[in-house]
């Protein structure tokens, strides 16, 4: 009997990479963690325990004015999330035995690896002001991305991810370290789902 049900568990773990593969399509709050997540083409990631993070692109983060007391901060803290990211993302991965690489280069498309490119499109404190008098999520801060997964030079899967930060961060770093912790932990949870 004891044989019998550690033949059944190692079989069911072997065969887990195969089961795991999303089908082609649209879906929204994927697994609760993803608001959009496309499947466009099929794809194979089994057996595959790299992850190759791109260079975040920071561009769509609408900065504060340059005369801001916020502005130094915020261009600091963009010029780290890609380290941030992959720092938290193999936090998140390592007891599964993946190993999370930040590739310098945009071009890289390792056919062996799950190639992963962000692009940060939000890093907002909100207004304070907002939020007092209106209520009902004006004013709100919040951080987002997009993303895309690469099989080789294909890109499979595309999605989006937004949250809306509690109203007691009131500075860049913190929201963008609650982000990026956020963001990497739903990412493991999308890396391991696939």
């Amino acid at each position: 009997m004891k044989k019998t049900t550690l033949i059944l568990a190692i079989l069911m773990f072997s065969c887990m990479g195969m089961m795991a593969q999303v089908k082609v399509g649209k879906y929204k709050d994927w697994k609760k963690t993803i608001d959009l997540l496309e499947v466009k083409a099929p794809y194979d990631f089994t057996g595959r325990k790299t992850v190759i993070l791109l260079p975040v692109e920071t561009s769509a983060v609408k900065l504060p004015d340059k005369d801001n007391d916020n502005y130094k901060l915020v261009v600091k803290t963009l010029e780290n999330l890609t380290q941030n990211v992959a720092n938290e993302l193999q936090k998140n991965l390592q007891k599964q035995g993946y190993k999370v690489i930040v590739a310098e280069n945009a071009d890289v498309r390792d056919p062996e690896a799950i190639v992963l490119q962000l692009n940060w499109t939000e890093l907002d404190l909100g207004n304070r002001a907002l939020r007092a008098w209106v209520g009902f999520g004006a004013g709100n801060a919040g951080f987002g991305t997009d993303g895309v997964f690469y099989d080789g030079d294909n890109a499979v899967i595309t999605f989006s991810h937004r949250r809306i930060a509690p109203m007691d961060i009131k500075d860049y770093e913190k929201l963008a370290a609650k982000g990026v912790r956020e963001l990497s932990a739903d990412l493991a949870k999308m890396i391991l789902g696939l």
